[in-house]
């Protein structure tokens, strides 16, 4: 058995405009891609609208400095010294405990300076890194606090500007420390508002820079480390994360091994609940890392095998749950206010477990279109390991969905960054599949209705990404109401569990069914465990025969 995402030939599509893009495996808009063709292939269907191909950051619009530049900001453009403080703390709020993008006490210092010379003018290339960094975290706290303006990003003037004062390798490498937490900033911000392929540019540019300078290994010096050593290794780890998280969500391979690096984590003993923060997230990193070189890995031989890959990974994982639920778990059965940090890692873990079991969902999919009245169709309902990981795909799915609104109900849900909608459409999207296929043992639909609700409630705070991530959720329901109506052999679509819902039935008002979310808790541990048991001990597992997938 393959994973078909990875196979060859690679996968490439072009757009409108000409330009070709690179379908990469592990990508949530690669794989929403690959599914929608597949379905409309089948349909033959010519009255079928085109699927939509957005070009990069066509859903928010940034002047880049090559097409027009802007010259120095007007002094207006600048906010005051106490507004430029709250924008400053509104960054640390949303990232002091899982970033590092700034140090504080030397940007402080160098903010309150700055204000004491004027400001009259821009500073001299002296000291342009530094006020660089300053007009990407101005405009990060604008972005924070007001999201879209006129379907524009808020801030993005700023962004700018910092891009066309950006200089040369040369100047970035006599500070490489506050040269990478600048392009890690930039990054960040060009990823919120879905210009992938720069974001990735910059990362990639920062990770160079770190590597260059060896911030990815152990240096002998004080213990414990001084000032300029902490900031030096929270520079690499914050790099280090965005670099694979970016790398996931663009479909690329990760572009340094685990086993080069020897820089020390945080000390958790020390640096309290922030270090173990930042501990479990280079461990999801990591996974993630082995999703992507395993079950995705090149498929260079034709017996490689999905299945045991997924296991493995599932087995690893099952390690990590105990860390995760111990320290930063999830339960909503009392009235504690929900942690941003935990939820955080919460979904990233999540999201791991349904990058692993995606390439199922798409075979299962491909197998049932290639022979839609074949009786083979329900062969895998009776292969207990496949059902398990079906249900890992749908477990991660609808707690991934239940946490978000959790954030939602305590105004917490993230409407300018790109991870929560990241979750909200991949959840929403293998759910709604799921329901579409016979294998799955998906009957209720009621969280995609949570998922709509939650892309109008991003919506409704001026994100226009989340209008694209809805059209294709549309997109993908209304495809499956279609593929239901042409399979004509009773019981080879479960065509009566399709989701039946539009994003305009959630628009303002919570789905009746989700407004208690008091019953649900976070004991995923256990269900992995059980689910890592089943596929270690089942001797069906290693006998699945690959022919039911592959034509």
């Amino acid at each position: 058995m393959r994973n078909l995402l990875a196979s060859k030939p690679s996968k490439f599509i072009t757009d409108v405009s000409g330009r070709r893009h690179f379908l990469g495996p592990t990508s949530t808009w690669s794989y929403t891609q690959q599914v929608t063709i597949l379905i409309k292939n089948y349909l033959k269907n010519p009255d079928l609208p085109k699927v939509a191909l957005y070009p990069e950051g066509q859903a928010s619009v940034l002047e880049w400095p090559s097409t027009n530049s802007i010259g120095p900001l007007r002094l207006d453009a600048l906010p005051s010294l106490d507004f430029a403080l709250y924008l400053t703390n509104t960054v640390k709020f949303h990232f002091g405990q899982l970033y590092h993008l700034f140090h504080e006490k030397t940007f402080m210092a160098d903010l309150r300076k700055f204000y004491e010379q004027g400001p009259y003018a821009e500073p001299l290339p002296g000291n342009r890194l530094w006020y660089i960094h300053f007009l990407l975290i101005m405009a990060f706290g604008h972005a924070l606090l007001s999201g879209y303006v006129a379907r524009r990003p808020a801030g993005s003037e700023l962004v700018t500007r910092a891009i066309e004062l950006m200089p040369d390798a040369f100047a970035l490498n006599q500070n490489p420390v506050l040269a990478s937490e600048i392009l890690c900033c930039l990054a960040l911000y060009l990823q919120s508002i879905d210009h992938k392929n720069g974001a990735f540019l910059y990362v990639g540019q920062a990770m160079r820079l770190a590597l260059s300078q060896g911030l990815h290994r152990e240096h002998i010096g004080s213990n414990p480390p001084d000032e300029d050593e902490k900031r030096r290794r929270a520079v690499w780890w914050t790099t280090y994360i965005l670099d694979r998280r970016f790398s996931s969500l663009l479909g690329a391979p990760n572009s340094i091994r685990d086993e080069d690096i020897t820089v020390p984590l945080p000390d958790s003993e020390r640096n309290g609940h922030s270090a173990k923060a930042t501990g479990l997230q280079v461990a999801l990193a990591r996974l993630h890392a082995r999703v992507s070189s395993t079950i995705y890995g090149n498929d260079m031989h034709l017996e490689a095998d999905y299945l045991m890959n997924a296991r493995e990974v599932l087995k690893s994982m099952t390690d990590f749950a105990f860390d995760l639920e111990k320290t930063f778990g999830m339960r909503f059965d009392d009235d504690r206010p929900i942690s941003r940090v935990s939820a955080t890692l919460n979904l990233y873990y999540h999201q791991c477990v349904i990058l692993s079991t995606r390439p199922l969902l798409y075979c299962l999919l491909r197998q049932l279109l290639s022979d839609p009245m074949s009786e083979d169709n329900g062969y895998l309902e009776t292969t207990e390991p496949i059902k398990d990981l079906l249900r890992a795909a749908q477990d991660s799915a609808t707690r991934s969905l239940r946490i978000l609104m959790a954030l939602q109900s305590q105004r917490l849900l993230e409407s300018f960054l790109p991870f929560d909608l990241e979750s909200t459409f991949s959840s929403a999207f293998i759910l709604s599949l799921m329901a579409a296929l016979p294998s799955c043992p998906l009957e209720d639909t009621t969280e995609v209705d949570t998922g709509f609700y939650l892309l109008n409630q991003m919506i409704a705070k001026g994100n226009v990404i989340a209008e694209f991530r809805r059209e294709d959720l549309e997109q993908l329901i209304n495809l499956l109401h279609l593929l239901g109506a042409e399979i004509s052999h009773q019981g080879s679509l479960a065509t009566n569990a399709v989701p039946a819902s539009t994003a305009a039935d959630y628009d303002q008002t919570i789905p009746t069914q989700l407004g208690d979310v008091g019953a649900f808790n976070d004991l995923y541990s256990d269900q992995m465990l059980s689910l890592a048991g089943l596929l270690e001990l089942d001797p069906a597992f290693d006998h699945v025969d690959e022919q039911w997938l592959c034509s």
